[in-house]
C-alpha cells in the first residue's frame, strides 16, 4: 500500500471499532477496501487479537492496519510484532511525537524498532535479516492522526519528517478542539484545517486525507487532492445496512410486521 500511495493512488480504508476481528477483516477485504483500519483506542480490542486479525486480513487481500490506542514505542511495536502492516496513530501535535512514531516502526538505521523476523508477522517464516529490514522499511505504513488544533498549527513540522507515509485527519476530535463539536467536514474552520493538511503533504510528497461517512464527503476531498481515508466505521455499516432490510421487510409485509 506504501508504493500504491507513493505512485499517487488513492486508498480508502474500512474502520473497525464497534467489532474489530477477524471475520470483519475478511468481510471488509471480500468488499474491497484498501485496507482494514481496526482502532485499539476506542474498541476494546487486546494486544492477543492482533495476530489473529492480522492474519485475517491478509489472506483476504486486504492490508491490516491498527490504530494503536497512544503515542508510545511499544504501543506501536507491538501491534506491528503481531503482523500489522502498518498504524495510524491517534492524537499527534507535534514533530517531536512523530519522529518518535517513525522511530518505533521502523528498524536501524532508519528507526529504533526491536528486530523480529520470526513470528505472527512472518507467517511464521524465518527471514533473512537483511532482507527483512529493507522490506519492513519500505512497506510499512507509518501514519499519523492529526485530531486536533496543535496538530494542525504543527502540520508543516509533522509532514516533514523523514519516513512518514500519510496523514489523516479525525474529524470529530478537531472539530471539538475546533470548539464546534460535530461540525461538519465542509464547515469553514474544518475545511480550512484539512486543506492546511493536504498543502503540508503536498509540499512533502506524502498522502493525506479524512475520516469520511458518506460518498460525498469523498469525492468532495478526493477532487481536493486527498488520497489516503477511512470510511464510517464498522457498527454505523452494519446499522445502515439492517435498516434498509427492514425497510424492504417492512415494504412487503406491511402493517403486520411484528
Amino acid at each position: 500500500m506504501t508504493r500504491a500511495l507513493r505512485d499517487g493512488n488513492v486508498a480508502v480504508g474500512a474502520c473497525a471499532i464497534s467489532f474489530p476481528g477477524a471475520v470483519a477483516a475478511q468481510i471488509f477485504g471480500r468488499a474491497g477496501f484498501s485496507f482494514y483500519y481496526f482502532d485499539m483506542e476506542h474498541s476494546a480490542l487486546s494486544i492477543d487479537a492482533v495476530a489473529p486479525i492480522a492474519t485475517a486480513a491478509k489472506h483476504a487481500g486486504i492490508v491490516p492496519i491498527a490504530g494503536p490506542s497512544g503515542i508510545a514505542d511499544f504501543l506501536i511495536s507491538r501491534p506491528l510484532d503481531n503482523g500489522a502492516m502498518g498504524v495510524i496513530v491517534p492524537h499527534v501535535t507535534t514533530r517531536a511525537e512523530t519522529e518518535l512514531i517513525v522511530n518505533a516502526c521502523l528498524y536501524a538505521p532508519q528507526g529504533t524498532r526491536g528486530l523480529l523476523n520470526f513470528g505472527a508477522l512472518t507467517d511464521f517464516e524465518m527471514a533473512d535479516p537483511a532482507e527483512w529490514v529493507s522490506a519492513i522499511n519500505r512497506e510499512t505504513l507509518v501514519a499519523v492522526k492529526v485530531e486536533g488544533e496543535a496538530g494542525i498549527n504543527n502540520i508543516d513540522a509533522i509532514a516533514s519528517v523523514p519516513g512518514l507515509s500519510a496523514i489523516l485527519i479525525g474529524p470529530g476530535d478537531l472539530s471539538a478542539s475546533l470548539g464546534i463539536p460535530g461540525a461538519p467536514l465542509d464547515h469553514p474552520r474544518m475545511k480550512e484545517a484539512v486543506e492546511a493538511m493536504l498543502a503540508a503533504c503536498e509540499r512533502n510528497g506524502i498522502a493525506g486525507g479524512p475520516h469520511v461517512s458518506d460518498k460525498a464527503s469523498l469525492a468532495t476531498w478526493v477532487e481536493r487532492g486527498a488520497r489516503f481515508f477511512s470510511y464510517s466505521f464498522d457498527g454505523a455499516m452494519l446499522l445502515d445496512g439492517a435498516h434498509q432490510a427492514v425497510c424492504q421487510t417492512r415494504d412487503v409485509v406491511g402493517a403486520r410486521l411484528l
